[in-house]
């Protein structure tokens, strides 16, 4: 092999090395990854523990922020759902932060990611922390 078959070579094994890496990157929101059951029991949680501060169309109140659109990518793009579990199950809802199964924190995220029209898929959102830290929010579809 000549060496600049071998540079050749060693160049597109770091690009294959390079784009399989990126295969490694987290999923996205809009991979599917909340059902739409866990969706409507989110919901019924939201309307009982949320609504009163983030209202019920998710526009929020007062000085309680918007859960949906434009709000809701600006606070939230290109962190990860883990991010957005953690800090909800740590404050929410404001006057009982932590006050909520872990499941229910996980259905009122999948019913607020339905709102911001990312699909649904066949399996529901878990309540692992590190799991939902490879989920990330992104306002618009990767290719």
């Amino acid at each position: 092999m000549t060496r600049a078959a071998w540079c050749h070579s060693l160049a597109v094994t770091a690009l294959i090395g390079s784009a399989l890496a990126g295969q490694e990157l987290k999923r996205t929101v809009w991979d599917g990854v909340y059902t739409d059951a866990q969706a409507e029991r989110g919901r019924s949680a939201y309307a009982q523990s949320c609504a009163s501060c983030h209202a019920e169309d998710l526009r929020g109140k007062g000085t309680a922020p918007s859960l949906v659109e434009e709000s809701f990518a600006f606070l939230w793009a290109d962190m990860t759902v883990g991010d957005l579990f953690e800090r909800t199950r740590m404050l929410m809802p404001s006057d009982r932060p932590g006050s909520l199964p872990p499941a229910t924190y996980a259905d009122v995220i999948a019913f607020v990611m339905s709102k911001n029209g990312f699909p649904s898929g066949s399996t529901e959102l878990v309540t692992d922390v590190a799991a939902l830290k490879q989920i990330v929010i992104t306002e618009k579809r990767r290719p």
